[in-house]
C-alpha cells in the first residue's frame, strides 16, 4: 500500500498497518451479509475495491513526482542554451510578422487601401489581410496587362511610330511599335535597348541631327513637348521626310527619365506641298489667265495674267460670279446653270467665248473649266484657264472664207456635172425608151441592126455618165460608204447575172469561188463593192478572147471583229506592159491611149475602183504578163455581221399583205409616207397615229382595229417606249405585236425595245424586203425566219430620177423599189417640211431641250431615209450632243445648219421650180379633152412628141383629177417609155372624168 495512503488511513481511521487493514476490510464486507439496506450493502461490498483505487492513484502521483525530479535535475548549461534559441526564434518570427505588417501596409497603399492598426490586431487577422491583398495584387497585375495588351494594340494601330527612348543620343529605344519596319524597312528588334544593334539616331541626315537635338534641349529646358521635321535613310538608302512630336517624362523628383513620342511619315506630303509651291508659282507666272471659284462658282483667286488680260483686280471680283464678271456670249443664267451642272458631273467643259474687259472691249478666248477634287474624290473647287485665241479666230474666219470659196467652186463644178448628167440623162432615156420601144415592133433587118447598135452605144454613154459623175464624187469627198450586212453569195450571184451571158458570147468560162475558211456574212457598202468587182470582170471579159476569167475570195487576216480579204479576178486574156500597168490606175489614162485602139472606155473605171478601195482601207495593183493575161489584186478591210448570214430573198413587184391591218405610228410626215406608200402597196391597210397617245385612243376602239403595231420610237406627247409599255400593261394586248421603227442600230437599242415590250425591230432607213417580211413573221399565218431575209442589193438604174448633189441616190431608189413618183414626193415634202428648220431648231434650244434632241433624232431618219448620209451625220452627232448635254448644241450645230442648208439649196435646184406650180389658169373641160384625145394619138404611135403633151396638159391640169393617176401616167409616159401601159393609165384618168 502506498506510504501516503497508509498514514492517512493511521490518521483517521488508526489502522496501524496493513494486517490491520486486511482485518478490517473483510469485517466490512461481512457486515454487508447483514445490512438490510442496498445502498449500505452496495457501500460495503465496494469499499475495497475503491481503496485499491485510491492507492493506485496515490502510487501514478508518486511516479509522476519521481519524474519531474528527475527533469529538474537537467544541466543549467542546457537550460540556458535553449532559452536563447527560443528568444532568437521569436524575434525572428517577430522580425517576419512584422516584415509582413510593413508589406501589407505597402500593398495597401499601392492599392488605395486604409492601412490596418497594428496594436489592435492579431496574427489571424493579419493572416486574413495578406490573403485579401494577394488576390487584390492578382487582380491588379491582370488589369495591368490587360491594360498593356490594349496601349500595345492602341500603338500598332496608330498610323505612325510609338516610342520611348533615352534622353540623350544615339536615343536608344525602350520601345518602338512595329510601324518602325514600315519606315525605315528595320524590324524593331534591332533598335531595342540595351543592346541595340542599330540606332535610331543613326538614321537621321547628318544635315538634320543638329535641329532634332536642339528641339529636344529646348523641351528639357523650357518645356515638356516639342516637335521637328526630318530628314531619314531608310534601309534602302532613301530619304524620308518625318514628323516626329514628342514629351519629355520625368520622374518624382524632377529628372529627366526617357522621351516618350510619335513619328509620322510626311514625305508624300511634303512632295505634295513642294509641287503645289510649284504650281502657284506656275500659275502666278503663267501666260494665261487663271481663275479659280469654290464649289458654288465664286471667284476665290485670280492669277495676275487675268488682272492683266481682262483689267478687273481680285479684290474687285472676288465673291462673284464669273459670268457676272466677264458678260459675253454666256450671260444668261440658264447657260451658267448648265455649265455647272456639267461641272458637278465631274466632266470638264470647253467653249470658245467672247468676253467683255472691264474697258468694254471684247476679247475671244478659249475657255476650259475643270473640277478640282480632295483625296475623297469630293469637289470642292473649279479652275478656269482662259486662252487668247484672237489669231487662230481672224485666221479662222480667212480659212472659212477660202473655204467657201473653194467650197464654191467646186459646188459650181459639182452642179455642172450634175445638171449636165441630168440634162444629158433625159434625152439619152428618150433614145433607149423610145429605141426599146422600136425594137419592138415589126422592123427589117438593116433597121433592127441599126436600131440594135444604137442601144448599145446609147447604153454605153449612159456608163460613161456614171463613171464621170463618181468620179466627180469622188473627187469632191463626198461620195459616203454604207454599213449594212452582205454576203458575197448575193454579190456573185448578181455579178454572174450581169456578166454570164457575155462571157458566154464569147465562149468563156466565168467562175467565182470563196475560200472555206472566210466568214459568209460581212457589214460594208455592198453596191460600191459590186461596182469594184463589176469593172474587173467586165474589162477581164473585154480584153478576153479565149479561156476564162476566175474570181477568188480568201480571208489573209482578221483582228477585233474585222477581216481583211484579198480578191482577185484572174483573166486569160491579152495582157499587160509594165509601161501600161504604171498608167493603169491614173485618171483618164488606158493601156491602149492610141486613137486606133480596139477596146473603148472612158479610163475612169480603174481609177474609180482604186478610190473606193482606198476608202475600204484597201490597196489594189496588178500582176499580168502581155498576151497570157491578167491577175487584178485588190485587199479590203470588212466587219463581221453580229447576224448570221442572210439569204437572198427578192420580194415581188407587189409582195402579199391583203388583209393585214397596220397600225402606223410616226410623228414625221415624210416617213409617213415612205412607210404608207410601201404597205398600201403591197395590200395593207393602214391606219395613222402622230405619237403613242393617238395610239392608244385607236386600241381603245372594239373590235381591235390593227393585227400589228409598227411603232417609232422618239416621239411628242408620248414616245415609243412609254406607249409600248402602257398597252402591255393591258392583257388585251398581249399577243399583239408591236415593232420599233428607229434610226438608232445599236444593239443595246434593240434590247431596250424588247424589254418595254415590243417584238422586233426595224432601222431606219426604212427597206422594203425587210419591213414586208418582218410584217409577214408577225401578222402572217406562217412565221419567216429573219435569218432567211436580205436586203435587196441589186442595181437600179439612177438615170429614172434627177441627181441631188449630196444624195446617194441608188440608195434611194433601192428603199423606194425604184418608185420614181415617191422620190420626188419625198424630196418635194422635203422642202415643204424643213424649209425653216434651222429657226425652229433654234427656238427648241431655247425652250425645248428635249425637243430638240427629239428634232435632231427625226432629221437622222429623214436624212438617212433620203440618202442625205452627210446631213445624216451631222444629225447625229447633234442629237448626240444634245442628248449629253441638252439645250448646248456647242460646235455640232454649225456643220448640221451648214449640210441643212445644203441640202435644202441642193433640192431646191431640182424640185424647187417645181413647187409653186399650177400658177396659169387651169384649162377648160373640152381644152383638156382634146388633148388627152391628142395625147392618146400620140401613144398610140409610139410617138415621143407625148413628152411634151404631157407636161402642157400637167400645167392646165384641174384640180378635180385624182393626181395620183396622173402622176403614175407621166411616170409611164417620161421615166419607164412604157406607152402601152401610159394608154392604159390614160384611158383611166378619162374614165374617171366620165369622157368615154
Amino acid at each position: 500500500m502506498n506510504k501516503l495512503l497508509a498514514r492517512q488511513l493511521k490518521r483517521h481511521l488508526a489502522w496501524a498497518d496493513d494486517s490491520t487493514v486486511e482485518t478490517l476490510l473483510q469485517s466490512i464486507e461481512r457486515a454487508a451479509d447483514v445490512v438490510e439496506d442496498p445502498a449500505a450493502v452496495g457501500v460495503l461490498r465496494n469499499f475495497r475495491r475503491l481503496l485499491t483505487a485510491v492507492d493506485d492513484a496515490y502510487s501514478q502521483f508518486d511516479r509522476d513526482v519521481a519524474l519531474g525530479s528527475r527533469s529538474l535535475q537537467i544541466s543549467s548549461d542546457e537550460l540556458t542554451q535553449a532559452n536563447e534559441t527560443l528568444r532568437q526564434e521569436a524575434a525572428r518570427r517577430q522580425r517576419a510578422i512584422d516584415a509582413l505588417w510593413q508589406t501589407a501596409g505597402q500593398l495597401q497603399l499601392s492599392l488605395g487601401l486604409p492601412p490596418m492598426d497594428q496594436k489592435t490586431a492579431d496574427l489571424e487577422q493579419l493572416s486574413a489581410l495578406m490573403g485579401q491583398l494577394v488576390d487584390a495584387r492578382e487582380k491588379a497585375e491582370a488589369a495591368l496587362l490587360a491594360q498593356e495588351a490594349q496601349f500595345r494594340t492602341l500603338a500598332s494601330n496608330i498610323p505612325g511610330v510609338v516610342f520611348r527612348c533615352q534622353i540623350d543620343y544615339p536615343w536608344g529605344m525602350y520601345y518602338i511599335n512595329e510601324e518602325i519596319e514600315v519606315l525605315t524597312g528595320y524590324t524593331s528588334n534591332v533598335f531595342l535597348a540595351p543592346n541595340p544593334s542599330r540606332s535610331y539616331g543613326s538614321l537621321i541626315h547628318v544635315e538634320d541631327l543638329a535641329s532634332v537635338e536642339s528641339a529636344v534641349n529646348v523641351a528639357m529646358m523650357h518645356g515638356e513637348r516639342y516637335s521637328v521635321e526630318y530628314r531619314i535613310v531608310d534601309a534602302k538608302g532613301q530619304l524620308r521626310w518625318v514628323y516626329e512630336r514628342g514629351q519629355v517624362v520625368r520622374d518624382a523628383s524632377g529628372h529627366a527619365e526617357y522621351l516618350d513620342g510619335m513619328i509620322f511619315d510626311v514625305t508624300e506630303q511634303k512632295n505634295a506641298a513642294n509641287q503645289l509651291r510649284q504650281l502657284s508659282a506656275a500659275i502666278e507666272a503663267s501666260p494665261s489667265p487663271v481663275l479659280i471659284t469654290d464649289v458654288k462658282g465664286k471667284i476665290e483667286y485670280a492669277n495676275p495674267k487675268f488682272e492683266q488680260t481682262f483689267g478687273y483686280l481680285l479684290s474687285e471680283i472676288r465673291g462673284k460670279n464669273p459670268t457676272e464678271v466677264l458678260s459675253g456670249s454666256t450671260t444668261k443664267p440658264i447657260i451658267h446653270e448648265q455649265i455647272m451642272q456639267s461641272l458637278m458631273e465631274g466632266a470638264e467643259w470647253r467653249q470658245d467665248l467672247r468676253n467683255r474687259c472691264k474697258d468694254g472691249s471684247l476679247v475671244w478666248m478659249s475657255v476650259s473649266i475643270s473640277p478640282i477634287r480632295d483625296g475623297a474624290g469630293q469637289i470642292t473647287h473649279f479652275v478656269a484657264v482662259y486662252e487668247n485665241i484672237e489669231l487662230r479666230k481672224a485666221a479662222e474666219q480667212e480659212l472659212i472664207r477660202a473655204k467657201e470659196a473653194a467650197d464654191q467652186a467646186n459646188r459650181l463644178k459639182s452642179d455642172f456635172l450634175a445638171n449636165m448628167s441630168h440634162e444629158i440623162r433625159t434625152p439619152m432615156n428618150a433614145i433607149i425608151g423610145m429605141t426599146h420601144l422600136t425594137l419592138q415592133t415589126e422592123l427589117t433587118h438593116k433597121q433592127r441592126d441599126y436600131l440594135s447598135k444604137t442601144s448599145l452605144a446609147a447604153e454605153s454613154l449612159l456608163h460613161i455618165l456614171n463613171d464621170i459623175l463618181d468620179f466627180s464624187k469622188i473627187e469632191a469627198d463626198r461620195l459616203q460608204l454604207e454599213h449594212i450586212p452582205f454576203s458575197f453569195e448575193a454579190l456573185f450571184t448578181q455579178l454572174r447575172s450581169l456578166h454570164q451571158i457575155k462571157a458566154e458570147e464569147k465562149g468563156l468560162q466565168l467562175s467565182f469561188n470563196l475560200a472555206a475558211d472566210c466568214p459568209v456574212a460581212f457589214v460594208g457598202d455592198p453596191l460600191r463593192l459590186g461596182q469594184i468587182l463589176n469593172n474587173l470582170v467586165s474589162n477581164a471579159i473585154k480584153f478576153t478572147q479565149q479561156g476564162g476569167i476566175r474570181v477568188d475570195v480568201e480571208m489573209v487576216a482578221q483582228l477585233a471583229g474585222r477581216v481583211r480579204l484579198h480578191i482577185a479576178v484572174t483573166d486569160t486574156g491579152i495582157g499587160l506592159s509594165p509601161e501600161q500597168i504604171k498608167l493603169l490606175f491614173k485618171p483618164f489614162s488606158q493601156a491602149d491611149g492610141s486613137t486606133t485602139r480596139q477596146f473603148g472606155g472612158t479610163g475612169l473605171g480603174l481609177s474609180i475602183c482604186k478610190r473606193l478601195i482606198a476608202m475600204m482601207e484597201g490597196d489594189v495593183w496588178v500582176e499580168s504578163v502581155a498576151k497570157q493575161g491578167s491577175t487584178f489584186h485588190f485587199t479590203l478591210w470588212l466587219e463581221r455581221s453580229e447576224e448570221a448570214p442572210l439569204t437572198e430573198v427578192r420580194m415581188s413587184r407587189g409582195p402579199n399583205l391583203h388583209g393585214v391591218r397596220i397600225l402606223l405610228v410616226e410623228d414625221n410626215p415624210l416617213n409617213q409616207q415612205v412607210a404608207n406608200e410601201l404597205l398600201v402597196g403591197a395590200g395593207a391597210s393602214v391606219i395613222l397615229a402622230q405619237h403613242g397617245g393617238e395610239a392608244l385612243a385607236w386600241l381603245s376602239i372594239k373590235p381591235m382595229p390593227c393585227d400589228i403595231i409598227l411603232m417609232d420610237l422618239q416621239m411628242p406627247v408620248l414616245d415609243g417606249h412609254q406607249a409600248a409599255r402602257l398597252i402591255r400593261t393591258d392583257a388585251r394586248f398581249n399577243d399583239l405585236p408591236i415593232i420599233a421603227m428607229t434610226a438608232h442600230a445599236m444593239s443595246d437599242e434593240r434590247q431596250r425595245c424588247l424589254d418595254a415590250g415590243m417584238n422586233d425591230y426595224i432601222t431606219k432607213p426604212i427597206q422594203p424586203d425587210v419591213l414586208f417580211t418582218t410584217v409577214a413573221k408577225w401578222a402572217g399565218q406562217h412565221i419567216i425566219d429573219m435569218t432567211q431575209v436580205q436586203v435587196d442589193d441589186g442595181y437600179i438604174d439612177e438615170s429614172i430620177v434627177p441627181q441631188i448633189e449630196g444624195v446617194n441616190t441608188q440608195s434611194v431608189l433601192q428603199r423606194l423599189m425604184g418608185d420614181a413618183h415617191l422620190y420626188e414626193a419625198l424630196f418635194k415634202q422635203f422642202l415643204t417640211d424643213y424649209r425653216d428648220a434651222n429657226a425652229t431648231l433654234a427656238q427648241l434650244l431655247q425652250s425645248d431641250y428635249s425637243g430638240a434632241e427629239r428634232f435632231a433624232h427625226s432629221m437622222k431618219g429623214v436624212a438617212g431615209t433620203l440618202g442625205m448620209t452627210e446631213l445624216a451625220a451631222k444629225a447625229g452627232r447633234l442629237e448626240q450632243v444634245l442628248h449629253a448635254n441638252p439645250g448646248q448644241a456647242g460646235e455640232s450645230l454649225q456643220p448640221f445648219n451648214d449640210a441643212l442648208d445644203a441640202m435644202l439649196l441642193a433640192v431646191n435646184r431640182v424640185y424647187g421650180a417645181a413647187a409653186p406650180q399650177h400658177v396659169m389658169t387651169a384649162l377648160d373641160d373640152e381644152h383638156i379633152d382634146a388633148l388627152m384625145m391628142q395625147l392618146l394619138d400620140l401613144l398610140d404611135a409610139c410617138d415621143g412628141d407625148a413628152v411634151d403633151l404631157y407636161y402642157q396638159l400637167c400645167d392646165g391640169l384641174d384640180s378635180d383629177i385624182d393626181r395620183h393617176l396622173f402622176d403614175r401616167l407621166g411616170n409611164a409616159i417620161t421615166n419607164e417609155f412604157n406607152f402601152t401601159a401610159a394608154k392604159q393609165y390614160l384611158l383611166e384618168i378619162q374614165h374617171a372624168r366620165g369622157k368615154k
